[in-house]
């Protein structure tokens, strides 16, 4: 999944504000037992981490990185970018780091760390909890955002109503909102919005809490696509 610096129109809408949560929930495992349970595959999944910090920190950051791991640097106009790619690689699962310095000073510094696989089982998920817990203690406050997502597919588009139901039932989802990508047609896409309490953190889009989105493509050969993020997709669908 491609990390894109903008996402649907509809964010143009919501609040800057994502509300804090408990950094040790992992709403990665609970989409991916749902999935499981649903008898899909699991194609692809990332979780990102993304906080402003102060620059003396980043530069710490960096430093530290720099003892263990092969930091690349990447400058334009707009910001000078460090960046780790296959840290702690263990299996299926990579961390990649990001540090951003902006040069426009109204912007903040930010460090941003995403863990992506394309499997999952229960070794898996016992690794992702690991990692997660490392990076949240050695490098985040109680103010880092995380994002989550991941991807399957089903071949019978018959099974896509009973395959919403489950989340829908499973989160206890409200405030539900349904809407069609208008940005491109061709991708054939429903967006759906919603809010489940099981999840501690939040976003809100027209003053309505939201911490669910599904994304459903019909790929054109009888298979549906969903896209299943938390609070809100940051991934290109």
């Amino acid at each position: 999944m491609k990390r894109i610096f903008a996402i649907s129109l509809i964010i143009l809408f919501m609040s800057n504000t994502v509300f804090a949560m408990d950094n040790e929930q992992f709403e990665i495992i609970d989409i991916a037992n749902i999935i499981v349970d649903n008898n899909l595959g699991i194609e692809s999944w990332e979780v990102t981490m993304k906080e402003y910090m102060e620059t003396s920190r980043l530069e710490e950051i960096i430093q530290e990185l720099s003892s263990s791991f092969s930091v690349t640097k990447d400058e334009n106009e707009n910001s000078i970018k460090y960046l780790v790619t296959n840290a702690h690689k263990q299996g299926n699962i990579n961390v990649e780091y990001s540090v951003i310095f902006p040069k426009d000073k109204q912007y903040q510094a930010e460090l941003i760390v995403s863990i992506k696989g394309i499997s999952w089982d229960k070794n898996i998920a016992s690794k992702y909890k690991d990692t997660h817990s490392y990076l949240v203690n050695n490098y985040f406050t109680k103010d880092v955002k995380i994002f989550s997502c991941m991807s399957t597919s089903t071949n019978a588009i018959i099974e896509n109503d009973y395959v919403m139901q489950s989340f829908t039932e499973i989160l206890n989802l409200r405030q539900i909102n349904i809407q069609k990508d208008t940005i491109n047609s061709t991708r054939n896409a429903k967006i759906v919005y919603g809010y489940t309490s099981q999840w501690g953190q939040k976003i809100t889009i027209q003053d309505r809490p939201v911490n669910v989105q599904i994304v459903t493509r019909n790929l054109g050969n009888g298979d549906v696509q969903y896209l299943i993020g938390t609070p809100i997709l940051i991934n290109e669908y």
